[in-house]
């Protein structure tokens, strides 16, 4: 087995990763991830006043319906008590008719006091609202930045991957699959030498096990490290 192939893959497969590594910590993106984290930011906020207001307007109509139950059964006593001469009984109707009107009194309060909560949540809405359409439109210009600087980034990446493209072709399709999933889980270089001296991994420099061991003689073999699960080799 030869490694020319992968390892002049996995070199300039480096100076794809120092871009994308330029990208990441570039000035562009990071506003970019700041502007969208903020949208997200004031869209839950918006999702949670909007499904205050609803439960406010709910709220609202069971009071009204409430209210209009005890208007209802207050109109039943319209006469009543003027038609009755025994004083005990107009005593009964008239704590009835107190009753109601107290329950009306602690309804009206409650309406009230939803009222107002809802006027402050509308406002807090509209503020918010106001504070996302702002954050959308920096969103676009702090995007159009980022893609300028993409755009200028893009050749150099095209030249990288052309290249990359034409290597693959000698390059074996289990050394591939090994490649990338080391590469997508950060750790490269993903082909070490093997340290056939000290018996450890070229990388993270950790003894291996005899079995490893015993795949690793002459030039040509290779194992995976059993603590770093990079690729080992001997040339």
């Amino acid at each position: 087995m030869t490694f020319e192939s992968i390892l002049e893959y996995q070199r300039i497969d480096q100076e794809l990763i120092a871009l994308e590594s330029e990208v990441a910590k570039s000035k562009e993106r990071q506003i970019v991830v700041g502007m969208k984290a903020r949208i997200d930011e004031l869209s839950v906020q918006i999702s949670k006043l909007s499904g205050e207001a609803s439960e406010i307007l709910s709220q609202y109509s069971a009071y009204q319906e409430k209210l209009n139950a005890l208007h209802s059964k207050l109109a039943e006593f319209d006469g009543i008590v003027d038609g009755i001469e025994d004083v005990s009984e107009a005593e009964y109707y008239l704590k009835q008719i107190d009753g109601i009107l107290s329950e009306i009194v602690a309804l009206e309060k409650e309406a009230n006091k939803g009222g107002s909560r809802a006027e402050s949540v509308y406002q807090e809405f509209v503020k918010t609202w106001n504070s996302g359409v702002q954050a959308n439109e920096n969103y676009k210009l702090a995007n159009e930045q980022y893609s300028a600087m993409m755009a200028k980034l893009q050749p150099k990446v095209q030249e990288i991957q052309g290249k990359l493209n034409a290597l693959k072709k000698d390059i074996p399709e289990e050394f591939m699959r090994m490649y990338v999933a080391l590469r997508k889980a950060k750790k490269m270089p993903a082909f070490v030498e093997y340290d056939k001296e000290n018996a450890s991994c070229g990388r993270c420099r950790m003894d291996v096990p005899n079995d490893t061991k015993e795949r690793l003689r002459s030039s040509g073999d290779w194992a995976e490290c059993p603590n770093c699960r990079r690729i080992m080799y001997i040339l």
